[in-house]
């Protein structure tokens, strides 16, 4: 009968611990970017320009519709081609960010289209022009309106930086394959990660609530 053996976990708990750290840099750098992306894609698709919309509307739609590994290896193998090197970290946390920018973008954009239409009129009837009614107004309600939506996102993101062992990153996953190799112990490494990844994910939930209970708004 196979018996369980973690006796492996001290002598290679620094490099988990270092795992750990580098997939924390890949998930909290791609999630800024997806952020920001997703926040300007969205209010692309509520431009009265139809070229934005039309840019944002490709840009979601080959994203949503391609795999995420096919983008990352596109990233990996196509920006040193382009003159643009970068490090396997680098590479992840943009490839992770514009993924994930195609779902933030949706989310975001149903947040802006929940602002009523007062808020538009109050602002002009203040003097604001456009730019500033969806800057300092529609904008913020918007984020908030959207923020609890998008953290089934964020943990989503969490899940899938995973992938980045595939070109090399020693993040989590890549430290797992290194110490199942060489403890032949893939059970008990496995099982260890997928706590790991369980505490991720509960913790994003976790503090997502906590910040969505202090933000919430009622329009």
């Amino acid at each position: 009968m196979y018996q369980l053996n973690f006796s492996f976990v001290g002598k290679y708990l620094p490099m988990m611990v270092s795992g750990v750290k580098l997939s924390l840099v890949i998930i909290v750098g791609s999630m800024l970017i997806g952020i920001v992306l997703g926040t300007i894609f969205a209010l692309f698709r509520q431009s009265k320009s139809r070229l934005l919309q039309a840019a944002a509307s490709i840009w979601v739609n080959v994203l949503r519709n391609t795999p995420f590994l096919v983008q990352l290896f596109f990233f990996y193998y196509g920006l040193p081609l382009l003159g643009i090197d970068t490090s396997p970290v680098a590479t992840s946390i943009i490839a992770l960010g514009i993924n994930t920018s195609a779902v933030n973008c949706e989310i975001i954009r149903a947040g802006l289209l929940a602002v009523k239409t007062d808020y538009y009129e109050c602002a002009k009837a203040l003097g604001f022009n456009r730019f500033q009614t969806v800057r300092l107004i529609v904008l913020p309600i918007a984020l908030r309106v959207a923020f609890k939506p998008l953290t089934s996102n964020f943990v989503n993101l969490a899940l899938t930086s995973s992938t980045a062992f595939s070109i090399t990153c020693m993040e989590i996953m890549g430290v797992a394959k290194t110490i199942s190799s060489n403890t032949s112990r893939p059970f008990e490494v496995y099982i260890l990660i997928i706590l790991l990844y369980c505490i991720f994910t509960y913790t994003i939930s976790f503090a997502a609530k906590l910040i969505d209970r202090r933000i919430a708004i009622k329009l």
